[in-house]
């Protein structure tokens, strides 16, 4: 069978096809897989856990709703429902932003922080026995570079993509 040609791209060789199919086998199974570890583990899906950690890590344990859809690499609309969601179990709280009065702000409730704490375990076995235990020490920091530069090369294409400017 012919290769399949395209002007002026050179097709991807043995070794490029083997890590891009790889790479796309796991951006869409591990993710999976963690969400199902933290929903049977800690009663959280991935995305939740996403959302509280992010917020525990802010300044004041606050961001602003579009912040934290970004930072979670939700849609605007998807963060909206996820919000409404923690807020009715009482894990985060949602305010005008203190900044211009326009914007919506989240902050980490009490009992969200203490929910992600309990979550953490649950997280921390399952990022350990899906991944890292399955990765030399010497390899890491190769491959964190490899993933970093690539997650940086998507930086310019995000603002259009996002709205964020």
């Amino acid at each position: 069978m012919q290769p399949w040609t395209v002007p002026n791209l050179k097709a991807l060789d043995s070794d490029e096809e083997f890590v891009w199919r790889n790479l796309a086998r796991f951006f869409v199974v591990a993710p999976q897989l963690l969400d199902e570890d933290l929903r049977r583990n800690a009663g959280l899906s991935l995305s939740e856990y996403t959302v509280l950690m992010n917020l525990s890590e802010a300044p004041g344990s606050r961001l602003r709703i579009t912040e934290l859809a970004n930072r979670a690499y939700l849609s605007g609309s998807r963060m909206t429902r996820l919000v409404d969601t923690l807020i009715s179990e009482g894990l985060v709280e949602k305010c005008r932003s203190a900044d211009d009065g326009r914007g919506t702000d989240v902050t980490l409730s009490d009992r969200g922080l203490r929910r992600l704490v309990d979550a953490y375990p649950a997280h921390l076995r399952s990022v350990r026995e899906r991944i890292m235990n399955h990765l030399e020490r010497d390899a890491l920091n190769g491959l964190g570079t490899a993933i970093g530069s690539i997650v940086g090369s998507f930086d310019s294409d995000l603002p259009a993509r996002t709205g964020r400017e």
